[in-house]
């Protein structure tokens, strides 16, 4: 069985849910930062339904080791240790599976929140060594964001959806969607389906619902077959996620199915 994820009492947003380790991440030194308490949404465009970037912090009391829950996000990492002696700067890959973070006593992270189906390359981001709010105004404005293909990504959450009929939708056919996810660099339409439908259901899990009940409503064919899928993605049965309440919390926050 996995670990229970690390809950805190003053976690602010996102602790460690898409956090990636060094070697995971794209890392440049930088001279130090300071951390603001700021935390929310940075923007909202006027076309859209929401913002394409949400900030959020975290620090480590005590040295951690986290589960990190799949959230169809993409997060730039700004990290500082009194190890390290200067702040990093990395982009975290998305995740297909629970895995374990580990954070030494008294890291400091801000993170910025990429909505679901946005991708933006590091390399792009041009900003001053001691600038916080000019990388912000740099990740807002080098945001690679495809209007159709976050429309499509919310349609294969809905509880009867399918790439089938998504495709539909949109006039085109199922290899001409998966074709459009790969020129811009995204997983399948059917990592969107499976997860976003998942991340969906879990939110249903505190009204105490029967199980059974919430899987046929969120269209799986029966509770065992959801079963599988939050083992897959999660690491814990329907059950077994109703007693952690961190990994409850991490999954309540905006992310792929709730952003």
């Amino acid at each position: 069985m996995s670990p229970p994820a690390v809950h805190k009492r003053d976690r602010q947003l996102e602790t460690l849910s898409t956090a990636a380790t060094a070697g995971q991440a794209l890392l440049l030194a930088l001279d130090r930062w300071r951390f603001p308490a700021y935390l929310g949404p940075m923007s909202y465009p006027a076309d859209e339904s929401g913002p394409r970037v949400h900030r959020w912090t975290y620090t480590a009391e005590a040295d951690e080791v986290a589960l990190v829950l799949p959230d169809g996000c993409i997060d730039i990492l700004v990290s500082w240790s009194d190890r390290i002696g200067h702040a990093l700067i990395g982009v975290t890959d998305l995740d297909f599976a629970p895995r374990q973070v580990k954070l030494p006593a008294g890291t400091s992270l801000i993170g910025y929140r990429l909505r679901p189906g946005a991708t933006i390359r590091l390399d792009d981001v041009q900003f001053g060594r001691d600038d916080l709010c000019g990388l912000e105004a740099e990740i807002d404005d080098r945001v690679s964001y495809d209007q159709e293909a976050s429309e499509i990504i919310d349609i294969l959450g809905l509880p009867d959806s399918s790439v089938e009929w998504a495709a539909r939708q949109q006039g085109v056919s199922e290899r001409s969607l998966q074709r459009h996810f790969r020129k811009l660099s995204l997983p399948s339409p059917a990592f969107w389906r499976q997860l976003g439908r998942a991340r969906r259901a879990v939110q249903a899990l505190p009204c105490r619902a029967p199980i059974a009940e919430i899987a046929l409503e969120y269209g799986y064919s029966d509770q065992a077959h959801m079963t599988r899928e939050f083992v897959r993605w999660f690491g814990w049965t329907p059950a077994q996620l109703r007693q952690q309440s961190g990994a409850m919390n991490d999954l309540a926050q905006p992310g792929l199915g709730n952003w």
